[in-house]
């Protein structure tokens, strides 16, 4: 792992660069991190529609392009949720040409804790087949597993504790290890940090976005 955390090396790695995160809120963490260190990146709501609406980075000096969508249902949350434009991650791959500088991020857990795990199962082998289809018509292309947080453990248990997501991340890791992808560990690396809250701090956050750019840069 190397860090990234100067403006120039963010600049030399970023330039040109349209990363995509498709995942849930832990994963809309990294845009923000993006954000507080490449200073130049403008984000914002195209439709504004409270926290889980898709968030778009520009900057146009260095042709930057940051997109952060979530990924559909089942995703749980006690305020209203538009449901515009709203794809699969499977279906969001497939509407991507790929490039040499097209980065993709997926993440996909900590909501499907409370369900059938069928449900997430199969959910993973159709993002899997949407990244073979992916890499046929764009090798180049980079993607970026990463992979669930642990979680809380004193309340919701059901959607925040640990039993669920681990299950779920070693059957993430299976389906995907033989893939041209790179992993961010985050499980090991929560646990590492012993953090116990399903959205860790900044500081914690950063060491993932630096997973990020060794892989990119």
């Amino acid at each position: 792992i190397q860090t990234y955390r100067s403006t120039d090396e963010l600049n030399r790695c970023m330039q040109g660069k349209s990363i995509y995160l498709f995942g849930d809120s832990t994963l809309r963490q990294w845009i923000y991190n993006l954000q507080s260190n490449v200073k130049t990146l403008t984000v914002f709501s195209p439709y504004g529609d409270g926290w889980a609406s898709q968030l778009l980075g520009i900057d146009l000096k260095r042709n930057i392009m940051v997109r952060w969508k979530r990924h559909t249902r089942p995703f749980l949350s006690g305020s209203y949720q538009s449901f515009r434009e709203e794809r699969t991650i499977p279906r969001e791959i497939d509407l991507i040409g790929g490039h040499k500088n097209t980065v993709i991020v997926l993440n996909i857990g900590v909501h499907f804790r409370p369900h059938p795990l069928h449900l997430y199962i199969r959910r993973i082998i159709n993002i899997q087949r949407a990244l073979k289809r992916l890499f046929l018509r764009s090798p180049e292309t980079k993607v970026i597993i990463k992979t669930e947080h642990s979680g809380e453990n004193e309340k919701a248990f059901e959607l925040n504790s640990s039993f669920h997501g681990y299950v779920q991340y070693l059957i993430m890791e299976q389906i995907f290890k033989d893939l041209n992808v790179g992993f961010v560990n985050a499980w090991d690396m929560t646990n590492a940090f012993n953090s116990n809250i399903i959205h860790p701090p900044n500081t914690y956050i950063q060491h993932e976005v630096d997973m990020l750019m060794t892989y990119i840069c």
